[in-house]
Protein backbone atom coordinates (compact mmCIF):
# COMPACT_ATOMS: atom_id res chain seq x y z
CA UNK A 1 0.00 0.00 0.00
CA UNK A 2 1.55 3.35 -0.99
CA UNK A 3 2.73 5.64 1.79
CA UNK A 4 0.64 8.57 0.59
CA UNK A 5 -2.51 6.41 0.54
CA UNK A 6 -1.99 5.56 4.20
CA UNK A 7 -1.35 9.18 5.15
CA UNK A 8 -4.42 10.34 3.21
CA UNK A 9 -6.60 7.80 5.03
CA UNK A 10 -5.18 9.02 8.33
CA UNK A 11 -5.99 12.59 7.33
CA UNK A 12 -9.59 11.57 6.55
CA UNK A 13 -9.98 9.94 9.98
CA UNK A 14 -8.81 13.13 11.67
CA UNK A 15 -10.93 15.42 9.45
CA UNK A 16 -14.10 13.68 10.67
CA UNK A 17 -13.41 14.88 14.21
CA UNK A 18 -11.19 17.96 13.99
CA UNK A 19 -12.67 21.43 14.06
CA UNK A 20 -9.83 22.83 11.93
CA UNK A 21 -8.54 21.85 8.47
CA UNK A 22 -6.13 18.89 8.44
CA UNK A 23 -3.17 18.88 6.05
CA UNK A 24 -0.32 16.50 5.32
CA UNK A 25 2.72 18.78 5.46
CA UNK A 26 5.19 20.58 7.60
CA UNK A 27 3.38 23.02 9.87
CA UNK A 28 2.65 26.44 8.41
CA UNK A 29 1.27 29.69 9.74
CA UNK A 30 -2.26 28.96 8.49
CA UNK A 31 -4.63 27.76 11.20
CA UNK A 32 -5.10 24.02 11.19
CA UNK A 33 -3.70 20.66 12.15
CA UNK A 34 -0.73 19.24 10.30
CA UNK A 35 0.23 15.59 9.86
CA UNK A 36 4.01 15.78 9.56
CA UNK A 37 5.65 12.45 8.64
CA UNK A 38 9.23 12.78 9.86
CA UNK A 39 10.63 9.26 9.56
CA UNK A 40 10.03 6.09 7.57
CA UNK A 41 11.26 2.93 9.25
CA UNK A 42 11.74 -0.28 7.28
CA UNK A 43 10.67 -3.54 8.85
CA UNK A 44 13.69 -5.55 10.01
CA UNK A 45 12.62 -8.42 7.72
CA UNK A 46 13.55 -6.29 4.69
CA UNK A 47 17.24 -6.88 5.42
CA UNK A 48 16.82 -10.60 4.91
CA UNK A 49 14.79 -10.34 1.70
CA UNK A 50 16.52 -12.25 -1.10
CA UNK A 51 17.51 -10.44 -4.27
CA UNK A 52 15.30 -11.06 -7.32
CA UNK A 53 16.52 -14.08 -9.28
CA UNK A 54 14.64 -13.28 -12.48
CA UNK A 55 12.99 -10.27 -14.10
CA UNK A 56 9.47 -11.51 -13.30
CA UNK A 57 10.04 -12.28 -9.61
CA UNK A 58 9.69 -9.56 -7.01
CA UNK A 59 10.43 -10.70 -3.45
CA UNK A 60 9.49 -7.24 -2.16
CA UNK A 61 5.79 -7.91 -2.75
CA UNK A 62 5.70 -9.98 0.45
CA UNK A 63 7.76 -7.53 2.53
CA UNK A 64 5.83 -5.59 5.17
CA UNK A 65 5.24 -1.91 4.49
CA UNK A 66 7.49 0.49 6.39
CA UNK A 67 6.24 2.21 9.54
CA UNK A 68 5.65 5.95 9.33
CA UNK A 69 6.54 8.04 12.36
CA UNK A 70 4.58 11.27 12.36
CA UNK A 71 3.55 14.20 14.48
CA UNK A 72 0.17 15.88 14.62
CA UNK A 73 0.94 19.55 15.10
CA UNK A 74 -1.03 22.73 15.42
CA UNK A 75 -0.31 26.09 13.94
CA UNK A 76 1.69 28.37 16.23
CA UNK A 77 -1.50 29.79 17.72
CA UNK A 78 -2.41 28.23 21.07
CA UNK A 79 -5.96 29.50 21.35
CA UNK A 80 -8.87 27.42 22.59
CA UNK A 81 -9.90 26.33 19.09
CA UNK A 82 -6.42 25.01 18.27
CA UNK A 83 -6.04 23.10 21.53
CA UNK A 84 -9.57 21.67 21.13
CA UNK A 85 -8.67 20.51 17.59
CA UNK A 86 -5.55 18.74 18.90
CA UNK A 87 -7.63 17.09 21.60
CA UNK A 88 -10.18 16.00 18.98
CA UNK A 89 -7.39 14.49 16.88
CA UNK A 90 -6.04 12.67 19.93
CA UNK A 91 -9.45 11.25 20.79
CA UNK A 92 -10.08 10.22 17.17
CA UNK A 93 -6.83 8.24 17.06
CA UNK A 94 -7.49 6.63 20.44
CA UNK A 95 -11.05 5.68 19.40
CA UNK A 96 -10.02 4.51 15.90
CA UNK A 97 -6.58 2.93 16.30
CA UNK A 98 -7.18 0.55 13.37
CA UNK A 99 -8.95 1.39 10.11
CA UNK A 100 -9.36 -0.09 6.65
CA UNK A 101 -7.46 1.35 3.68
CA UNK A 102 -7.88 -0.32 0.30
CA UNK A 103 -7.08 -4.02 0.74
CA UNK A 104 -5.35 -3.61 4.08
CA UNK A 105 -5.54 -2.30 7.58
CA UNK A 106 -3.69 0.60 9.13
CA UNK A 107 -2.96 0.89 12.83
CA UNK A 108 -1.93 4.04 14.67
CA UNK A 109 -0.09 3.79 17.98
CA UNK A 110 0.98 6.60 20.29
CA UNK A 111 4.74 7.10 20.32
CA UNK A 112 7.00 8.61 22.92
CA UNK A 113 9.62 11.20 22.05
CA UNK A 114 11.84 12.71 24.72
CA UNK A 115 12.22 16.46 25.04
CA UNK A 116 15.70 16.14 23.54
CA UNK A 117 14.42 14.16 20.54
CA UNK A 118 11.66 16.69 19.92
CA UNK A 119 14.07 19.59 20.25
CA UNK A 120 16.51 17.96 17.82
CA UNK A 121 13.72 17.23 15.33
CA UNK A 122 12.29 20.76 15.41
CA UNK A 123 15.75 22.34 15.30
CA UNK A 124 16.84 20.24 12.31
CA UNK A 125 13.65 21.19 10.46
CA UNK A 126 13.97 24.87 11.47
CA UNK A 127 10.45 24.83 12.90
CA UNK A 128 9.57 26.58 16.17
CA UNK A 129 8.78 24.08 18.92
CA UNK A 130 5.04 23.74 19.38
CA UNK A 131 2.38 21.55 20.93
CA UNK A 132 2.20 18.17 19.18
CA UNK A 133 1.19 14.53 19.40
CA UNK A 134 3.54 11.70 18.34
CA UNK A 135 2.37 8.49 16.66
CA UNK A 136 3.54 5.56 14.55
CA UNK A 137 1.49 4.28 11.63
CA UNK A 138 1.84 0.63 10.58
CA UNK A 139 -0.06 -1.34 8.00
CA UNK A 140 -0.76 -4.83 6.77
CA UNK A 141 -1.27 -5.83 3.15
Amino acid sequence: MPLFTRLTALCQVLEKHATLPVRISRPEAAPGLYIWPWRIEEDTRVRSTPLPRSADSDPLTSVPAPAIHFLVLSSTSLDGETIAALESARRALLETPVFEVGNGRVSVMPATLSTGELTDLFTAAAIPLRLCLAYTLRSTA
